[in-house]
């Protein structure tokens, strides 16, 4: 199980930095949100809590680690706009086995096959990726992610860009953090309150104090 932890962690600075100071925390346990604005943000976020991009001013840790490689080697970017996200236009069966090649899998044609028939998918084998709906698009990008070695922290960029029923994608998120992955979705306020009201853990709410 992981825990990553953000202590005043940004990229730039003044009122223009791309991404102000954030202090958080995530770990395993119910899906962890964090709700962020403008279009680049969710990426750099992402890519910073995976430890993709090291933090200009403050710290991030994993497991209480500032060790950027071991971050990195725990973390998978799930569908990450521009970073992280299948070409545009692929089939879903090469976007698999693309991904296959990832993990060391192999990418045979009766590999890929046997996968997309196992998850129930198999009929979208030649469509392009677009065509499979939102709810089996975020849980066969995670299903992938798990399958590298070291994978125990699974990072979701915006995957409300795909439409669908959130609540869906949502509950094959949290079978994932049942399953003790850590489980962080980068997203906008709006999906934030959505995925708060089905059980998902708010990584920006202002602590309550006890009294």
């Amino acid at each position: 199980m992981t825990t990553i932890e953000l202590t005043d962690a940004a990229i730039g600075s003044g009122l223009g930095a791309p991404v102000p100071a954030m202090t958080l925390t995530a770990g395993p346990g119910a899906p962890t949100i964090v709700a962020v604005e403008t279009d680049e943000r969710p990426m750099l976020v992402s890519m910073m809590l995976g430890g993709r991009l090291k933090p200009d001013t403050g710290s991030i840790t994993i497991d209480g680690s500032s060790d950027l490689d071991q971050l990195r080697r725990h973390t998978a970017l799930v569908d990450t706009p521009t970073v992280a996200e299948p070409t545009a236009g692929a089939s879903l069966a090469v976007a698999v086995a693309e991904e296959f090649s990832f993990s060391g899998h192999s990418t045979s044609r009766t590999s890929v096959a046997r996968f997309l028939l196992e998850h129930g998918i198999r009929d979208y084998a030649k469509l392009p990726l677009r065509a499979l709906p939102a709810v089996d698009r975020v849980r066969l990008f995670c299903e992938l992610a798990v399958l590298r070695e070291g994978v125990t922290t699974l990072i979701l960029t915006s995957p409300e860009r795909h439409g669908g029923d959130a609540a869906g994608w949502y509950d094959s998120l949290s079978t994932f953090a049942a399953r003790g992955i850590t489980v962080i979705v980068v997203t906008d306020a709006a999906t934030r309150d959505l995925l708060v009201s089905f059980g998902a853990r708010d990584a920006l709410a202002p602590a309550t104090l006890e009294s």
